[in-house]
């Protein structure tokens, strides 16, 4: 094989052709270029790019074709013959056996993880054998893509719920740093998993019930924390209480309430709990609820009847409707909404686009699809944040 090793203009135009050749394997012409005669600028360095044409022609790897009169000494295209052979008179294997060679490597820890993380291995060997990154991970970054797998699959075996992303990396990787550098690119594969692209990472690391720390859940209702020594926490405390998720082995009921209300904002939250006097219990969710606010409610939710109203007020937005879904999808039962209707976003909203994202949802049996499909794809489309409604008895909210 001829030796090319030596890292010049020539072999790094015969690389970007190879490169070109391998992105769009089914291409009808073959990959050429033109050579940039501007960048030599000697005639030993033309001599030189000249002698590497010609031997890769040699070699059946490339075909050259020279210019004509008076620019025949000048090479005018060099077109790709066979990129294997290119491949291997630049003495490095094809991006497809590459490509290949690291997915039977990362097969090993992607299969101990749910299925969709061996498919999304597959997905990525497909662009690495077009010499693609994927999610930013080439195939020469073996060592760093069998990190990634690791902290997928572990993901994906719910290894990540309640711990902070510290502790969780270090049990996936043994190294307490590997999350925070993959931290982008799992997002973006995450959003994707659950239905939401794009997500803010926050919303990501609740889905999967990471938390850099746990947050202690804000609430106001008859619950309480009972330790030997008496009575820790007491839910009727005014104006809230708050219940550590660690504390959450250690709670009761301690009488029925008129409801179970979530709440989406801060604000709203406030309002409710120092403005309604009604019995019921009233939970802050803080945007997407957390993997302890999921504990506490279903705790709650396991302990009363069913006949006990539950539900929950938030945005009329897109985020509102998919943190209401998440809700439906995460406790023992799904909840009501509560001021969160289409006459109440079109008095006091503002004007907004439809968004489809939500059609999913709008064709489910979520107990908000109607309000998801004229987010989705109504006319007249309005989003209302919480904020601008004053709290409300949740008999009157219900929609």
């Amino acid at each position: 094989m001829t030796d090319v090793r030596t890292t010049d203009a020539g072999i790094e135009f015969l690389e970007r052709l190879l490169e070109r050749s391998e992105r769009n394997p089914d291409r009808l012409r073959p990959a050429s270029a033109a050579p940039e005669y501007d960048g030599l600028s000697t005639a030993q360095q033309v001599s030189r790019f000249h002698d590497l044409m010609a031997a890769a022609e040699r070699f059946s790897a490339v075909e050259v074709q020279w210019g004509k009169r008076d620019r025949s000494h000048l090479i005018e295209r060099v077109r790709v013959r066979d990129a294997e052979l290119l491949a291997r008179h630049l003495g490095r294997p094809t991006a497809p056996a590459t490509a290949q060679r690291v997915r039977d490597e990362l097969l090993q820890v992607a299969a101990t993880g749910e299925p969709w993380v061996a498919t999304l291995l597959d997905e990525m060997t497909a662009r690495w054998a077009r010499s693609e990154a994927a999610y930013r991970l080439t195939a020469g970054q073996a060592d760093a893509a069998k990190e990634f797998f690791r902290l997928l699959a572990s993901i994906s075996r719910e290894e990540a719920r309640g711990l902070d992303a510290r502790t969780f990396s270090k049990k996936a990787t043994n190294d307490t740093k590997a999350f925070d550098r993959h931290a982008s690119r799992l997002a973006a594969v995450l959003g994707v998993r659950i239905g939401q692209p794009g997500a803010a990472a926050d919303v990501i690391w609740t889905h999967i019930g990471l938390e850099r720390f746990s947050h202690p859940v804000h609430l106001r209702g008859p619950v309480a924390v009972e330790a030997a020594d008496g009575r820790l926490v007491d839910g009727r405390a005014k104006p809230f209480a708050s219940i550590h998720p660690e504390m959450l082995q250690q709670l009761s009921v301690m009488e029925r309430p008129t409801t179970i209300l979530t709440i989406e904002n801060y604000a709203s939250f406030n309002r409710q709990v120092r403005e309604i006097e009604d019995g019921s219990m009233v939970v802050y969710t803080g945007g997407f609820p957390a993997a302890g606010v999921v504990e506490l409610l279903s705790k709650v939710l396991t302990s009363l009847p069913a006949d006990v109203p539950f539900l929950h007020w938030g945005d009329v937005d897109v985020g509102g409707v998919r943190i209401f879904r998440y809700l439906e999808e995460n406790l023992p039962r799904g909840p009501r909404p509560h001021l969160m209707t289409k006459p109440l976003a079109e008095k006091s909203g503002q004007p907004a686009d439809a968004d489809p994202s939500l059609a999913s949802i709008a064709k489910s049996d979520s107990a908000i699809r109607d309000l998801a499909g004229w987010l989705s794809f109504g006319s007249n489309v309005h989003h209302l944040e919480q904020e601008a409604l004053d709290p409300a008895p949740p008999a009157r909210g219900v929609s």
